[in-house]
């Protein structure tokens, strides 16, 4: 039976709370189809699913729309591919004889998001017994504990009794909230009980002095899905949302921290970047870094390349797979009033 696009994308947005408008709905309805027509119809699935990772999955399916319109018909591109592997990377992509794998990431705190996405299944699960066709959103403090769910669950009834249009509700209350939730009803799609749509950080986190880190803790993550070499057939690239981040965190992240020579007026950077881990200094060619050009779950993107210095003569390959803004090599700031003549 063909896919009603447009449809399927209202549905999408109906479990992100998004107020989507005709414009988003199309472009996303036209997305899909792309992706359908290219067989990756797992990540139009995983779209559907929606849940805590539901920006995570925007995310892959706008890369893969930028992908697919770079590229046109010339590669092969497939989305984790079931070859067998422990942990598949997000993309393969197969074009004059090269195979390029990505995986995507998106930034975030990673030790808050694992406690978090535990506690967020456990309300999902519990949620699913209430008999009430509707959907939630819920954003949780980092004040909210796993021995908070079953209060919160009562809290959820609660409010379910008389919930009010676009409200939202403090848990346990406006003095010391650890929660807040909102619930609406569903456009045309049937859901049998209370459904969690959409998740995410009430407490907006403190980055200062955290961003290097945090970014490169994320990138050691991702990169845990190449489980072989760079080499002339195969080159591993780590692509990420960065929207939250400023280029100078990223370079301190990936080539190490830049820090002035107080002697010479010169700038150095010490040897702490993810290139130049020994686990990962031939495992990794490249960083992408991805900046939404619209404020849309369904946007492209400005797209920076940050080049492992190991692989600085890979450029062609690099550039045959995606057009960049900006490609971003290793280098040290010179002293004051000379050239940069940096790599």
């Amino acid at each position: 039976m063909p896919l009603n696009f447009m449809k399927y994308a209202t549905d999408v947005f109906e479990l992100t709370k998004y107020q989507a408008s005709d414009t988003d709905i199309q472009k996303l309805s036209s997305n899909i189809k792309v992706l359908e027509d290219r067989a990756m119809t797992k990540l139009n699935r995983r779209l559907l699913e929606g849940g805590r990772k539901i920006g995570d999955t925007f995310a892959e399916h706008n890369f893969a729309i930028k992908l697919i319109s770079y590229l046109k018909q010339n590669a092969e591109i497939s989305y984790e591919p079931d070859e067998g592997l422990r942990r598949p990377p997000d993309f393969k992509i197969i074009l004059d004889g090269l195979t390029y794998w990505i995986q995507m990431k998106r930034l975030s705190n990673m030790e808050r998001e694992n406690r978090q996405n535990k506690i967020v299944h456990k309300i999902k699960e519990r949620a699913k017994k209430i008999d009430i066709s509707m959907f939630f959103g819920c954003y949780l403090s980092e004040q909210f504990l796993e021995i908070d769910i079953p209060d919160f669950i009562v809290f959820l009834v609660k409010k379910l009794s008389n919930p009010e249009k676009g409200k939202k509700y403090s848990f346990p209350n406006e003095e010391n909230t650890k929660a807040t939730v909102a619930f609406w009803y569903p456009n045309g799609r049937e859901i049998s009980s209370l459904t969690l749509g959409i998740s995410g950080d009430l407490d907006v986190v403190e980055q200062t002095g955290l961003a290097k880190k945090q970014i490169k803790q994320s990138l050691i993550n991702a990169a845990g899905a190449f489980e072989w070499y760079v080499n002339h057939n195969t080159i591993n690239i780590i692509a990420m949302d960065a929207d939250k981040y400023e280029d100078i965190d990223i370079c301190d992240a990936v080539f190490g921290t830049e820090f002035e020579m107080g002697n010479q007026s010169a700038w150095s950077r010490e040897k702490d970047g993810f290139f130049l881990l020994p686990d990962f200094l031939n495992k990794v060619a490249g960083v992408i870094a991805l900046k939404s050009k619209e404020r849309s779950p369904v946007s492209d993107y400005f797209a920076t390349l940050y080049v492992n210095d190991v692989f600085k003569d890979r450029s062609s390959d690099f550039n045959r797979l995606l057009s960049f803004e900006n490609v971003i090599h290793f280098k040290m700031r010179p002293p004051m009033g000379q050239a940069n003549f940096g790599i």
